[in-house]
C-alpha cells in the first residue's frame, strides 16, 4: 500500500509538470501556427490544449485516490477519466483530418516558423519523458486512464516530430503541401492510439449488464 501511495504521488507530480509545460506549449504553438498559417502547428497547439484537459482530469482522478477514497469511488473516477481521455483523442482526430483536407483543397500558403520549430524540438524531447513516466506509473497503478494519457503524450511527441518535418519541408524546400501531409500522418497516429485506448477502456469496463 505504501508503494501504491508513492506511485500516486509521483503520478500527480508528473501530471502537474506536464500541465505547466503544455500551457507554454499551447500558447507558443498556436501563436506560431496562426502566424505561419500552418495546420500542423495549430493542430499541435490544439493537441496541447487537449493534453492539458486530459492531464487535469488525471490529476482529479489521482487526488481522489490520494485522499483515501474507497475502491468504488476510485474505480468510478478511473472509468470517467478514461472515457474522457478517449473522447478527447477522437476530437483531435476529427480536427486534423478535416483541417488537412481543407488545406489541401485550398492550397493554403504556409510561412516558415522558427518559433514553431523551436517549440516542437523542445516538446518532442519533453513529451517522450512525460509519456514514459506516465506509462510506467499507469502500469504500476493498473490505471487505464493514466495509460491512455500516456498514449496521448506519445501522440504529442509524434506530432512534434511529424510537424517539425512538415515545417522544415516548407521552410527549407518550399513544399507547402508538406504541412497538411504532416497533419494527415499525425491523424493516422492519433486514430491508432484512439482505437487502442477505446479497446482498453471497453475491456476494463467489461460487458454491459443484462
Amino acid at each position: 500500500m505504501h508503494a501504491r501511495t508513492q506511485h500516486v504521488t509521483q503520478a500527480i507530480y508528473w501530471e502537474v509538470a506536464a500541465i505547466l509545460w503544455m500551457i507554454v506549449e499551447a500558447i507558443l504553438s498556436l501563436e506560431a501556427g496562426f502566424q505561419a498559417h500552418s495546420l500542423a502547428l495549430t493542430g499541435f497547439g490544439m493537441d496541447s490544449l487537449i493534453e492539458l484537459v486530459s492531464a487535469g482530469i488525471l490529476v482529479w482522478r489521482l487526488r481522489i485516490e490520494a485522499r483515501g477514497a474507497d475502491d468504488h469511488a476510485v474505480d468510478r473516477a478511473e472509468a470517467k477519466a478514461a472515457r474522457w481521455a478517449v473522447g478527447l483523442l477522437g476530437l483531435l482526430l476529427l480536427y486534423l483530418i478535416g483541417g488537412a483536407f481543407w488545406a489541401l483543397i485550398r492550397r493554403s500558403t504556409v510561412r516558415p516558423s522558427p518559433l514553431g520549430i523551436a517549440v516542437m524540438i523542445i516538446s518532442g524531447l519533453l513529451m517522450v519523458l512525460f509519456a514514459r513516466q506516465k506509462q510506467r506509473l499507469g502500469v504500476a497503478l493498473q490505471s487505464t486512464a493514466l495509460q491512455v494519457d500516456a498514449a496521448e503524450s506519445w501522440t504529442c511527441a509524434y506530432m512534434a516530430w511529424a510537424g517539425l518535418g512538415g515545417t522544415l519541408g516548407v521552410w527549407a524546400l518550399g513544399w507547402t503541401w508538406m504541412d497538411p501531409v504532416a497533419a494527415l500522418a499525425i491523424a493516422y497516429w492519433v486514430a491508432r492510439e484512439a482505437w487502442e485506448a477505446f479497446e482498453e477502456v471497453r475491456e476494463t469496463e467489461g460487458p454491459e449488464p443484462q
